[in-house]
Parts: structure tokens; C-alpha cells; sequence
């Protein structure tokens, strides 16, 4: 792993500053968010009036939000240790003049979305009861991957972990007993209706699509995908724009607009998917694209972001000291998001996951806080709820901040939600190496652009 400079380290270390009396900003539920977004406010301006695709947001001069936003390295001393934070942030903002907030609720996939998808993915073609077996090719498969990892491993065993090889042999002995009894191909049932019991379309000789719903979750599967000759491991970097990338592209894009999904949902990212032939290093053989798509409301994103306070350990021990309300991740609100995988010229892997039901829109143009109010908000978020072990000094550097809306969870209503702005504050930690990471997943801290609270998004509040 890169080292970081010496140098750039004594930029960033300042005289550590005595963290000053805070209260601890505690997430709110208490009733006052529903009154400010249930209050009367301007009507949104007029669709025909919205900014064109090419000019800057007007919630830039709303807000008083700057392009980028700055701050000087600031240390201070948090529950165990030091914490230096620093910002020069691109800010961004979505190209609305007007901010929303829907009802929501949690349910399963509607089914005439699932037929509409199913339509634009097999149209007429038959549909059968789902398989749960494994058919003779692909045990073959299987075995023949095993067989060239254990080569791997005996050609290079100082690369290799201890028992990684019997591992292999295992399940290699495992697949081979599987294989007296395989059949060639499935002996093909008619489907009875139920998406959630699966269904599967055959598309060559021994070769089908599957496709199953369950609990908020829509996924489709192809048996001859390239890349399932290779494992399951993959490689998946940024995809460059090039003639193969945009004729996939088109086929998702094609696809989100058959099955209805393009209202709702806006591309997000484009990645090439190659897979890592045994697990030891890539093929470097570009098997198809990965489209990510995210939900959108009238022009604002719902990014799938998640929230990250430090390591396990500190915010264990700062909630035993009543200074942190530990995530519950059993109850963790997974973001809603869209996979879609093109290879070969046809869509073979879709995951629609957590879906959110969408309700009434409650308010067209929510009061947001000006942003100077929100800037207070992080700096006293960010020294009060983030935490590292005792003794174990860390550096936060913020690079990308965004307005987002946000799944919180609505107060004493069962599986109810609000669809809320949010200002998420990403970035990284030079401490472990390899500096900013191409792409970012999780928000140090995200302040509710309503009232100012802060709020964990692992809890939905």
C-alpha cells in the first residue's frame, strides 16, 4: 500500500484544540419534523419554468451553498483519542428548483410491475416452474474451476492461505458426487403464476433465465453468463466510453423504458464487469457492463449511501457512555437501488433491491435550512459522533458533499417512511493508505436538510 508523505501529514496536524461543551447531538423523532414538512409553503415552481439540464442549480443561490466547500485542518480531542478534520469538497446539488418529500411505505414488488418486467425481458416466450437443481454442464463447470485453482495454489502456495487447497479438493469431491445423479436438462414445468416461487425462460439448448421476487427484492439470473467460467470473483472499475460499453448501455436503457422503470429510476454509474479467473488475478477479458441505477423524485436522487462512525469497538464503548446510539443493523434500511448486467448483448443479471413503495407527495417544496446552518451542524456532528479506539489517532479528509433525499423512518407509524432531503458529507482517511477511493459508498455525516439533525442512516433516523 502507498505510504502518505511525511509532508503531507504536517500540513494537516495542527495543535490539538479541547473539544468544547457540546451537547451531544442526538437523532430526532419527537414530532417536529412532521410539522415542518406538513407546513404550508410556495407552491414549486412551474415544470415548464425548471432549470435546463445545463445550468446551475438554482438552490445554490436559495441556499447560499457554495461550489466547494472548505475547511481548514481542525483537531480536536474526541471521547479516545485525536481527530483531525479537514474539506475541499465539490458540492452538488440537484438541478431542481424545488425539493420534495413523499410518504413512503415498505412492501413486496407490485405484480404488474413484475409482469411489466418479465414482458420486456422474455415477451412471449414460455414460461416454466423455477429449477432449484444444478444441471450436469454446470457441475462440470465447477469442477474444472476447482481443478485450476488447486494448479494456482500448488504453482504459487506462498500466495495461498493454509487449508486453502483442501478447501478446493472438498469441494471438488463434493461437485463429483453430485454428478452421477444430474440430469441433462430440467424436465420443464409449466409456471403456475407465482413470481415468487420463480420462474425460468429457456434462451439455448440447456440454458435458462431465472427469475424470482421475494420480501422488497426483484432477481434475475443467467446459467451462461461468460463470466460464471470464471468463479465468483470480479473486477469492476469505471467502465470507458467506447462502442461496446454504449450498445449495452442501450439495451439497459431500453429495457428501464419497456418495464416502466425509467420514470422512477435515473443511471447512476456504468462499470465493467471482468471476472478474476480462480480467484488469483484478472482475466483482463471484459465480459459485459454493470448499470446502477438509483431512485429519483421529481429530479432529486435517492443515492444508496450508508453511514460510518468510526470503528465498532470506540462507538461500543463511547453508547456505554452515553455518547452514541449504536446502528442497529438488524433493522438496517438498505437503500433502493437497480442492477442491471449486459453481456453477449442481452441482459443477464438484474437486482432490484429493497424496494420502497411510494405514497402521497406531502410537500412539493419543503423549507430547507439555509446552508451557513448546516455547515455548523457537520462541524459539530463530526467531532461529537465519530470514533476510533483509544490512543488510535484519525484523519478525515471530506471531498464530495451532497443534497439527497433520504428513507427515514416516520415516528410511531409501523413500516412508514418519509422521503427527506439530506446533505450527506462523504470522503476518506489518508491513515489507511491508498488516498481517496474512485468512488464513494458512505457519508461520515448526514444532516437533515430540515431541522439540522444529524442522522445515522443505518437506523433511518
Amino acid at each position: 500500500m502507498k505510504r502518505i508523505s511525511i509532508l503531507f501529514f504536517a500540513a494537516l496536524l495542527l495543535a490539538c484544540v479541547p473539544t468544547p461543551d457540546e451537547e451531544f447531538v442526538k437523532n430526532k423523532t419527537d414530532g417536529t419534523l412532521e410539522e415542518i414538512i406538513h407546513a404550508d409553503t410556495e407552491p414549486a415552481p412551474d415544470r415548464a419554468d425548471a432549470p435546463a439540464p445545463d445550468e446551475k442549480s438554482p438552490l445554490y443561490a436559495q441556499l447560499g451553498v457554495p461550489e466547494r466547500f472548505t475547511m481548514e485542518p481542525e483537531t480536536r480531542t474526541v471521547p479516545f483519542s485525536n481527530l483531525t478534520v479537514s474539506a475541499n469538497a465539490v458540492v452538488v446539488l440537484p438541478n431542481v428548483s424545488a425539493i420534495p418529500v413523499y410518504e413512503a411505505s415498505g412492501k413486496t414488488i407490485p405484480d404488474e410491475q413484475l409482469e411489466a418486467i418479465a414482458q420486456a425481458l422474455f415477451g412471449d416466450a414460455e414460461r416454466y416452474a423455477s429449477e432449484n437443481g444444478t444441471l450436469r454442464w454446470k457441475l462440470e463447470d465447477g469442477i474444472r474451476t476447482d481443478q485450476k485453482r488447486i494448479e494456482a495454489i500448488q504453482t504459487n502456495p506462498e500466495e495461498h492461505w493454509d487449508g486453502e487447497e483442501e478447501q478446493w479438493q472438498e469441494d471438488m469431491q463434493y461437485l463429483a458426487g453430485l454428478l452421477a445423479d444430474a440430469p441433462e436438462d430440467y424436465q420443464c414445468k409449466p409456471w403456475n403464476g407465482s413470481f415468487s416461487d420463480g420462474l425460468m425462460v429457456r434462451i439455448a439448448d440447456k440454458h435458462y433465465n431465472k427469475m424470482r421476487s421475494f420480501p422488497n427484492r426483484l432477481l434475475l439470473g443467467s446459467d451462461d453468463r461468460r463470466s460464471t467460467v470464471y468463479g465468483i470473483y470480479y473486477e469492476k472499475p469505471d467502465a470507458e466510453p467506447c462502442a461496446e460499453s454504449e450498445a449495452a448501455k442501450a439495451i439497459a436503457e431500453d429495457f428501464m423504458q419497456r418495464s416502466g422503470l425509467s420514470e422512477t429510476f435515473v443511471l447512476e454509474r456504468v462499470q465493467a464487469v471482468s471476472p478474476v479467473e480462480d480467484g488469483t488475478g484478472s482475466s483482463k477479458v471484459i465480459s459485459g457492463y454493470e448499470f446502477s441505477y438509483v431512485p429519483v423524485y421529481d429530479g432529486v436522487k435517492a443515492q444508496p449511501y450508508w453511514t460510518t462512525s468510526g470503528s465498532d469497538t470506540a462507538q461500543q464503548k463511547a453508547a456505554e457512555k452515553g455518547l452514541h446510539e449504536m446502528p442497529d443493523y438488524d433493522a438496517y434500511l438498505g437503500p433502493e437501488n437497480m442492477i442491471v448486467t449486459v453481456e453477449d448483448g442481452r441482459i443477464v443479471h438484474l437486482d432490484w433491491s429493497n424496494y420502497v413503495a411510494r405514497g402521497e407527495r406531502i410537500n412539493e417544496n419543503v423549507k430547507l435550512l439555509p446552508f451557513s446552518e448546516i455547515e455548523k451542524a457537520f462541524k459539530n456532528a463530526i467531532f461529537t459522533g465519530y470514533f476510533t479506539d483509544e490512543g488510535v489517532d484519525r484523519t478525515l479528509i471530506v471531498t464530495r458533499v451532497e443534497l439527497n433525499l433520504m428513507r427515514m423512518k416516520r415516528k410511531d407509524v409501523k413500516n412508514a417512511y418519509y422521503l427527506v432531503p439530506v446533505w450527506d458529507f462523504l470522503g476518506y482517511s489518508p491513515d489507511w493508505g491508498d488516498g481517496e477511493p474512485a468512488r464513494l459508498s458512505s457519508a461520515y455525516v448526514t444532516i437533515n436538510a430540515v431541522d439540522g439533525t444529524r442522522i445515522n442512516r443505518t437506523n433511518g433516523y
